[in-house]
């Protein structure tokens, strides 16, 4: 009976287990959580009334047009060709030269002797970056889509009652007079240039109280 009743004790101090081995159901169990991985952002030119903000990462830089070699060189690397620049004239035919236009295929950048640059986009991408607004239009979206992100009529060019060029992410620019607004202070923004119903330009900056 000694014997028999060890027997019985030893057998009562063991968990139970299922015939693989392993903890029969109920035993608790401690999972260790996994760790997500974040994910990193895709590169992106947004398009602003005073630059480029390029994103490559996580990181992100700032190609102002007052610093029109830094924005050139960037735009070199990304699309991967050099620049090749020619004079432009001032637009009354005197022959004086006012800057040097560069020319991509995606892009085209216009840089005043002595004074700032400003951009032509021509293409969804540049150098395989997608390039947006501040409110997200590029090129190829349609005129409702420049409308919704808050877009409005500049300039009937063919004069057809439809607007060609649009305007976008404005601001005010104080000291100055809107030629098209009488009375108003003249503003800054993106010119939306449509072919059709489609962008097929952004210029940047636009404005209307210059003369040119």
């Amino acid at each position: 009976m000694v014997a028999a009743g060890l027997l019985l004790t030893g057998c009562a101090s063991e968990e139970p287990t299922t015939a693989a081995g392993t903890s029969a159901p109920g035993a608790s169990t401690v999972e260790t959580p996994t760790a997500t991985a974040t994910p990193t952002p895709a590169p992106m030119l947004t398009v602003g009334l005073d630059g480029i903000e390029y994103t490559d990462g996580a990181a992100a830089k700032s190609l102002a047009f007052d610093d029109p070699e830094s924005l050139l060189t960037v735009i070199e690397e990304l699309i991967g060709e050099p620049r090749h620049g020619e004079d432009f004239e001032d637009p009354w035919g005197n022959g004086d030269v006012w800057g040097t236009t560069y020319r991509w295929t995606e892009l085209t950048v216009s840089v005043m002797k002595d004074g700032p640059a400003s951009i032509a986009v021509l293409a969804p991408t540049v150098g395989g970056v997608p390039v947006r607004t501040l409110g997200g239009v590029a090129v190829g979206d349609t005129r409702e889509t420049v409308v919704a992100a808050g877009g409005w009529d500049s300039w009937d060019e063919d004069g057809d009652g439809e607007a060609d060029y649009l305007g976008i992410d404005e601001r005010e620019a104080q000291g100055t007079q809107s030629l098209s607004r009488p009375g108003a202070a003249g503003r800054e923004y993106i010119v939306v240039v449509l072919d059709g119903d489609v962008v097929s330009q952004l210029q940047s900056p636009g404005n209307d109280f210059a003369d040119i």
